[in-house]
């Protein structure tokens, strides 16, 4: 059962008929806003102090560049303090335990993670096919009319998650996990495509799990300022989140062979992958892309579009790895 900010309840399966008969831009914010909680329309622009609207790029008084939304967010002092106190008492734990140096060095891994996501071969020859394809969010690509929304009870708490964590700009947000072997959550495909950090770095920021899982676990879209701090962090921080998420789980004896699965574990299903979530604000295109990444056991009917894709790749710079 899905609790609206009016106090009235429904089935997931009823809010997703709802927003699904009718979806357009306008609807689909005009129908969901009711479920999640009201945040701060603005921020106050840096350089004429007049309030600039969250999700807009440049402020609309004086015409300067903000930065991006997401990014303020983890920016925010209030954010980053509740980090650190989450960090500390981490520390303190792992000291206790005699596991603070396995800690830090696991932290140091961390930070230096890619942020990684899966698409199907298909996908990725489009985008390597030209520089000029771009990368399209789930919304852009239904409001295009390229797909359609399954209209099933995920997707619809996907949108849920989406408007509470990015409210008034989550059109323009990607998704991608941090990994440290270059493999992304293969239910989402069989190609693993590592972001250039040069690329994405400034417009980054990270999550200490699905955003989806995050938001109903904290009951963060059922009412008002419901998010919690301390769980974001910019991408220049990745590693203190990790490393406060993890803390328990790295021993005294916990090495760099246990590292990539402590940070990602491969899951049946999209709610069962555990992973830091990164979120990237803004177009992508095969020149965003560093590397490729295929499993040597994958599909035979794969084989082919691998082989066009690593020519392609080539145009670019772009590496093709098989492990």
């Amino acid at each position: 059962m899905i609790k609206a900010s009016d106090g009235s309840y429904g089935s997931c399966a009823s809010f997703v008929c709802c927003l699904t008969h009718e979806w357009n831009g306008s609807s689909f914010s005009s129908r969901l806003v009711r479920l999640c909680p009201r945040m701060p329309t603005s921020r106050q622009c840096q350089f004429c102090n007049n309030p600039r609207p969250r999700a807009a790029s440049v402020c609309p008084h004086c015409g300067r560049p903000g930065l991006y939304p997401n990014v303020e967010e983890a920016e925010d002092r209030d954010e980053r303090a509740a980090l650190t106190r989450r960090y500390e008492a981490a520390l303190v734990g792992s000291t206790t335990r005699g596991a603070d140096g396995a800690l830090k060095d696991f932290e140091a891994a961390a930070a230096n993670s890619s942020a990684v996501l899966a698409r199907s071969p298909g996908e990725l020859l489009r985008l390597a096919s030209s520089d000029l394809e771009l990368y399209a969010t789930f919304y852009q690509l239904i409001e295009g009319g390229v797909r359609l929304s399954s209209g099933d009870e995920w997707d619809f708490r996907r949108q849920v998650a989406d408007l509470t964590l990015f409210p008034g700009y989550f059109k323009q947000i990607r998704f991608a996990a941090l990994s440290l072997d270059g493999f992304g959550l293969r239910t989402f495909g069989s190609c693993s495509i590592t972001l250039r950090a040069d690329m994405i770095a400034h417009r980054t920021s990270v999550l200490e799990e699905n955003s989806v899982l995050f938001v109903e676990r904290h009951g963060a879209a059922s009412k008002k300022g419901a998010v919690p701090q301390g769980y974001r962090a910019t991408w220049n921080d990745r590693g203190r989140l990790c490393a406060a998420k993890l803390h328990k789980a790295v021993d005294s004896d916990t090495g760099p062979d246990k590292y990539s699965s402590l940070l990602m574990r491969q899951g049946a299903t999209s709610e069962e992958h555990e992973f830091v979530e990164a979120h990237i604000f803004g177009p992508m295109t095969i020149r965003t892309i560093e590397q490729v990444t295929v499993s040597k056991r994958r599909k035979r009917a794969d084989n082919i579009s691998i082989k066009r894709i690593e020519e392609e790749l080539k145009k670019f710079g772009v590496t093709l790895r098989v492990a």
